[in-house]
């Protein structure tokens, strides 16, 4: 078990060359525990590389500048003579080691066997949180993608707000002239037109504030994944303090992605619709983002059921959903709200089908999702999508599931070429979300249905 000093999270095992050493790196991982300040602050503070730090904290016997520095970063002012004092007596006695007064006691110096033990929990732990350090980068290039998103929609349907009403006014003078002239074609030309520019207005209204919300999600969502990080960040560092054996280098780092493109806006006709439905295809792409990633964040411990393999492998069909037996893998909380999507579902047999399958594979969990701003406790939400997981995976689902679309968007980025190699010809790429989520299929006949399982074994086994 990995050593914890103070309640604090963890460390690596302290390498030590006698008691009194041990007990001084013990007392000043203690400070900075109380301090509650991480490594990285910490180091800056006392003007010291990390990895220096990390040393001194592991077990080294540290200078007494050292000490006085990291006694000024941690301790209040009223205890830093005090606490200083007792390392500086704790290092004195590490420098001069009573000698051992039992005849014929063997001498054993350095960390003892114990170390080896400790060492390699430690390791296994830098490997675990390594990797949920990964995952949180990811998350948090999904927020800035989604929040980027949100505030450049945000620019351009205010411009296109102020357009549509220019126009809307301009379409208004035109009709009432056209009113004092006899009726004809033109008038009601100019009446249509004045009337798809009042219900462009309008739904641009209903976008721009669809796109506000977002933009207050992504911010507290960033905040949450922000703190996130910083945690995790010492969490690793604390763990490889001192340690000149660790399977990892280098912290994770992420590649830096091009922007996506301006999204162009023409207050006339077909260009404001086109504008619009990119509006709503953005808005759409966002939510589902930030209620993933909220969902990872909070990792829901309830509404689960594992290994649950159907108990009636009937075929659904969409009037017989709502009366067929429990489907696989779904919560009881969760059973009304996906029928209820399966009875508008173009295929609803096929996706029971596939949920039926992939729920009874080791260790595979349904979720439904936890909404953002949820209040504890709150029930799972299962309206939207459901979310395949395998037990134990730092990578999240393998699968999200949409039963109204008959939907199955999988964790796998193949290219075009990689997916007709594998004989999954339905299957299609995905331009934009989440990077591991790169491939998705809808279930619309049996060649589908095998393509879709064959694609979710395959993500099931990369997670």
């Amino acid at each position: 078990m990995t050593p914890k000093t103070g309640g604090g999270r963890p460390w690596g095992p302290i390498r030590a060359e006698n008691p009194a050493a041990r007990k001084l790196a013990e007392t000043l991982r203690r400070h900075v525990d109380d301090s509650g300040k991480t490594l990285a602050v910490l180091s800056g503070e006392i003007n010291m590389s990390k990895a220096q730090t990390g040393v001194y904290l592991a077990g080294k016997l540290p200078t007494q500048a050292f000490i006085a520095a990291l006694i000024r970063a941690t301790v209040r002012p009223e205890l830093r003579e005090r606490r200083q004092e007792e390392a500086l007596a704790l290092r004195e006695q590490a420098m001069r080691p009573a000698p051992r007064t039992t005849p014929g006691a063997p001498v054993v110096a350095g960390p003892g066997a114990g170390y080896a033990v400790e060492l390699a929990a430690a390791q296994a732990r830098q490997i675990e949180t390594y990797d949920r350090l990964t995952r949180t980068l990811e998350q948090r290039a999904e927020v800035e993608r989604a929040k980027n998103n949100s505030d450049k929609l945000v620019m351009v349907l205010l411009n296109m707000i102020h357009q549509l009403d220019r126009r809307v006014n301009d379409l208004v003078k035109e009709r009432d002239q056209l009113l004092a002239r006899p009726p004809g074609e033109a008038l009601e030309d100019a009446e249509r037109k004045l009337a798809r520019a009042e219900e462009q207005e309008q739904r641009a209204r209903a976008e721009l504030r669809r796109a506000e919300e977002k933009q207050r999600q992504a911010e507290t969502l960033e905040a949450r994944v922000t703190d996130q990080l910083r945690q995790l960040t010492d969490e690793l560092d604390r763990l490889r303090a001192g340690d000149t054996t660790s399977p990892l280098d280098t912290l994770p780092a992420l590649p830096d992605e091009p922007e996506a493109g301006p999204v162009s806006a023409d207050p006339v006709g077909d260009d404001i619709d086109a504008v619009l439905a990119r509006a709503s295809q953005v808005n759409d792409e966002d939510n589902t983002t930030l209620n993933r990633v909220t969902s990872e964040l909070n990792e829901p411990t309830a509404g689960v059921v594992q290994n649950n393999p159907p108990d009636n492998p009937t075929v659904l069909a969409g009037p017989s959903v709502s009366a067929a037996s429990p489907l696989p893998g779904v919560p009881d909380e969760g059973q009304e709200a996906v029928r209820a999507l399966l009875r508008r579902s173009p295929a609803p047999d096929l996706f029971v089908r596939f949920l039926a399958e992939a729920a009874r594979w080791e260790n595979v969990q349904v979720h439904g999702i936890k909404r953002q701003n949820a209040k504890p406790g709150a029930p799972l939400d299962y309206s939207g999508y459901l979310r395949l997981r395998r037990q134990g995976s730092q990578f999240g689902g393998f699968a999200y599931v949409y039963a109204e679309h008959s939907s199955i968007n999988l964790r796998l980025h193949h290219t075009r070429d990689q997916l007709d190699a594998i004989g999954a010809t339905q299957a299609r790429t995905l331009d934009t979300g989440h990077r591991a989520y790169r491939v998705s299929i809808d279930l619309t006949d049996e060649a589908s249905l095998t393509q879709a399982l064959h694609l979710a074994t395959l993500a099931y086994d990369a997670t």
